[in-house]
């Protein structure tokens, strides 16, 4: 998603283990028989779809060392014939548009008018800005670094992500993460993407909130600021392993800090999407459905949600 430090913090990826026995040939009709157990990940298979059918967790920004990604992944992108994100990849640029005119406040206005004081005195001495223009040749933004002031136009939850947020961190990039290494991959295979909200949707998403829940995450990413790294680190190793209980428990803070929020990020949009992802389901179309981890954790979770109209998943 968006800005998605809460998805985005769940964890990396965990290393399928890769053994070659060649000596063993002769028993390689035993071992097909009797594969070994897979280590488990974020990613679960529908196993009363009529076409093969995936549920993926996804790590929206992550570093070249998480790859190659778990057996699982490369599976998915085996077998699904067509891959569904949080937003359609075919809109990246419709996306990053209109997503970048949402984050700035009306002409007259500015953050400056909106955050605490104490905040903003902070912000000013330790924040540089970084600056965009839309580079119609390259199809991408062109960045320069300024004074916070320079960007006081643009709102809070905005300044959290892109100022503070998890991609500051050292190698770690929105383009390693995972919907943008299976969209790439997907595509190139000449498979069908698509998204699970419109792009309108997806911007709203941030953009729909109110000036005080924005300032809300962003007193919260500035707060935890020293603990952010440790916190990504941990969740990201929770993914690894696909421990789904350890990353809902994880968001625990967060949701009881301030917990609408949360189900605006998480719970609401699960629900909304059950009635498109089974669609897809009954379409028999081998699919792969690709969100952020957390989006399937917790009670609220699309695996619990679709396990409730008598789907039948098992992760992988």
């Amino acid at each position: 998603s968006t800005f998605d430090y809460t998805y985005m913090t769940p964890s990396t990826l965990l290393r399928g283990l890769r053994c070659a026995i060649p000596f063993l040939a002769l028993c390689s009709a035993a071992i097909a028989a009797n594969p070994p157990p897979l280590p488990k990940c974020c990613v679960w298979r529908v196993t009363n779809a009529k076409a093969p059918f995936y549920l993926v967790g996804s790590i929206h920004a992550l570093t070249p060392s998480d790859y190659p990604l778990p057996s699982a992944y490369e599976m998915a992108l085996n077998d699904a014939r067509q891959f569904i994100f949080e937003c359609d990849p075919k809109q990246d640029d419709q996306f990053a548009k209109q997503f970048a005119a949402a984050a700035k406040f009306p002409k007259g206005q500015d953050l400056t008018q909106k955050i605490n004081p104490k905040a903003l005195a902070w912000m000013r001495a330790h924040l540089a800005s970084v600056h965009l223009a839309y580079n119609e040749k390259t199809k991408k933004y062109d960045i320069r670094v300024g004074s916070f002031d320079e960007n006081k136009q643009y709102r809070a939850w905005w300044v959290a992500d892109t100022l503070i947020g998890v991609p500051g961190f050292a190698n770690v990039s929105y383009e390693r993460g995972v919907d943008n290494y299976l969209a790439q991959k997907a595509r190139k295979a000449g498979k069908q993407v698509g998204g699970l909200e419109s792009v309108t949707e997806h911007v709203n998403v941030m953009a729909g909130m109110s000036d005080m829940d924005g300032q809300i995450i962003l007193l919260d990413t500035l707060v935890y600021e020293n603990q952010a790294a440790n916190e990504y680190n941990h969740m990201r190793s929770l993914w690894r392993k696909g421990d789904t209980d350890g990353l809902w428990a994880g968001d625990e803070r967060r949701r009881k800090e301030a917990f609408w929020i949360e189900q605006r990020l998480i719970d609401r949009r699960n629900i909304k999407w059950i009635p498109r992802i089974e669609a897809q389901i009954k379409s028999g179309k081998p699919t792969a459905i690709v969100a952020g981890a957390l989006h399937f954790s917790g009670p609220n979770s699309v695996i619990r949600l679709l396990q409730s109209r008598g789907y039948k998943i098992e992760q992988l």
